[in-house]
């Protein structure tokens, strides 16, 4: 059964970022729909809870000599976040979302969602406000400066999906995205599938947004060996780039690297959440197993190499395992954090299972996993977009996945997943409405069900962990037992046999038994298209070219890339 959608603008995914474009939009005067995979009450990485928002409030930070530059370059290059970018950064996009930032909080806080507090705490940016006016609670993060917001954020996309609902926008959850329908290179609708009945959407609309989140979680092997224990959502897989691919839009692509730190975010075997991190501010600190302190708190802006280095020393010394270590914090401390903890991703679901176990924070430390640097770590691919949140299709948009433009945090997307539907309706004004190409819709309407309706095939989980086995051996091509950009013999016979076994991959029979299973073969379709792509990349000379995006299209058939100059605004303080 196939239903037909009619629409001005579709939004492909609900989260942060789709939802705040779809508000957007449908305040420009679009009629807007969003094709959401989970529910928009709790789908994305937000879905969880969040409990940062890192901003710029010119009231707060110019006083102090803080800057929007100052912000785009600590991002860009030199603060702590930075250096691990390494200025692979778009700096334009990034000072849009600094500059909106202030707007998406009091945006956000008239919707219901608490920012401001009758009370902020000693380890709180202290600052001057009119008598009796409530306050931030801005806390230090990885920037250079405070300029980062606890807040109840557990909620938040709770409250996004009544503000769609009460603007018209409609909304259809459960329903994942399979392919977008094009007509002379203009991108004029997109199908999915309901992973609940089976039925076959159809969505004509004048422009699309792609807002699934920038992750292929489930291209590579797990690091603990389940899919499902991630931070991010393991349903975020790569549907997004993979439609974009297959339409023919440019995208950016990052290769495998290694590793640069010794990180700790996740509790021992538990990576659902990350407990260990900046939410556990100011309570927490880690220690190796000797109580000395590797990191005063995660939120310390303490340089990289220095912990490195006391990890390391630890390691050779055996001072294992490490820790995270809450024992000598004072009651107001532990109370504040349990606060954040609440709202931050599934740490408050940590929180609850302490509770049944009677694990006390105050007299129990937990152990911690330990990221050790060195390791190869797998790439990814995003749609490039312009400064109005265009790709090189036209009626196409993206908010996420995109090319990097500030940390992969909720700024990020709520500032341009609000300024993507400004755009978006912008556009569809002037568009004439297109007719769908029947033989189109069939074709993808067949490769989409196809799973369901073989009589028989491999399961989606046998084909999903080939894939990883396949990907795992080309991490270790690129990054792994030859460093980036080194072009052995070897080396390239290696990637040649990925790309193969890939290809054969593509051809096997995958079999769903129900809609569900129909879903998650769709997903492991759209990341074997993603891994084609990357290691086809991984051939080209240029792919780790300092100072440029390395871009990457399907074109007739054959993949062809290019370089493109990262724009510099602001350059890092180290060079000057």
């Amino acid at each position: 059964m196939t239903k037909t959608i009619k629409t001005d603008i579709l939004v492909i995914g609900g989260g942060l970022s789709g939802c705040m474009a779809a508000i957007n939009a449908a305040d420009h005067g679009a009629k807007v729909a969003i094709m959401e995979k989970s529910h928009t009450e709790r789908s994305g990485a937000a879905g969880t809870g969040n409990d940062h928002f890192w901003f710029y409030d010119p009231e707060i930070h110019e006083p102090r000599g803080w800057t929007i530059p100052d912000m785009v370059r600590d991002i860009a290059f030199d603060g702590e976040y930075g250096k691990t970018k390494g200025g692979l950064m778009d700096q334009e996009l990034l000072e849009i979302v600094a500059e909106g930032t202030k707007a998406a909080v009091d945006r956000l806080e008239s919707w219901g969602v608490q920012f401001k507090y009758d009370k902020i705490y000693p380890w709180n940016l202290q600052y001057d406000t009119p008598e009796g006016e409530k306050k931030y609670r801005i806390v230090p993060q990885f920037q250079s400066e405070w300029d980062t917001l606890n807040y109840d954020g557990r909620d938040i996309k709770h409250r996004l999906t009544e503000q769609c609902l009460k603007r018209g926008v409609n909304i259809f959850n459960r329903v994942a995205g399979t392919g977008l329908l094009t007509q002379d290179g203009r991108v004029i609708g997109a199908t999915g599938v309901n992973m609940r009945t089976g039925e076959f959407h159809v969505f004509q609309a004048k422009a699309v947004i792609l807002a699934t989140g920038m992750d292929q979680w489930r291209l590579f092997k797990p690091r603990n060996g389940n899919w499902f224990n991630s931070q991010s959502p393991p349903y975020i897989t790569g549907d997004g780039e993979a439609m974009a691919i297959r339409a023919g839009a440019e995208v950016f692509i990052l290769q495998a690297v290694k590793t640069q730190h010794n990180g700790f975010q996740y509790w021992r075997n538990i990576m659902r959440s990350s407990p260990a991190a900046t939410t556990c501010y100011p309570a927490g600190r880690l220690v190796n197993a000797e109580r000395e302190v590797m990191i005063k708190h995660p939120a310390a802006r303490e340089p990289m190499r220095k912990y490195r280095q006391n990890v390391e020393d630890s390691v050779a010394e055996g001072k294992t395992p490490f820790y995270l270590d809450w024992t000598d914090a004072e009651e107001e401390e532990i109370q504040y954090a349990l606060w954040a903890y609440g709202n931050e991703g599934l740490c408050w679901a940590l929180r609850e299972i302490m509770k049944d176990l009677d694990i006390d924070f105050r007299t129990h430390m937990i152990e911690l996993e330990l990221e050790e640097p060195g390791r190869p770590t797998g790439g990814f691919l995003a749609p490039l977009v312009d400064l109005d949140l265009r790709t090189s299709l036209d009626g196409l948009f993206a908010c996420s996945p995109i090319q990097f433009a500030g940390e992969v945090a909720a700024p990020t997307y709520t500032v341009l997943g609000w300024r993507s539907g400004e755009k978006a309706a912008e556009f569809v004004k002037d568009v004439p409405d297109a007719e769908l190409n029947a033989e189109q819709v069939a074709s993808e309407e067949k490769r989409v069900l196809e799973p369901i309706n073989v009589d028989e095939g491999r399961t989606w989980q046998e084909v999903n962990e080939e894939l990883n086995q396949i990907m795992e051996e080309y991490k270790k091509y690129v990054a792994g037992f030859n460093p980036p950009g080194k072009k052995d013999k070897m080396s390239l016979i290696g990637l040649q046999n990925t790309l193969d076994l890939l290809g054969k991959l593509k051809m096997v029979k995958m079999k769903a038994n129900d809609p569900h299973e129909l879903v998650r073969c769709n997903e492991v379709m759209n990341l074997i298209d993603v891994g084609i792509l990357m290691v086809k990349a991984a051939f080209e000379p240029d792919q780790f070219k300092r100072g440029s995006w390395f871009l990457g299209k399907i074109e007739d058939g054959e993949a062809k890339f290019r370089l493109e100059p990262i724009r510099i605004k602001y350059p890092s303080k180290e060079d000057q």
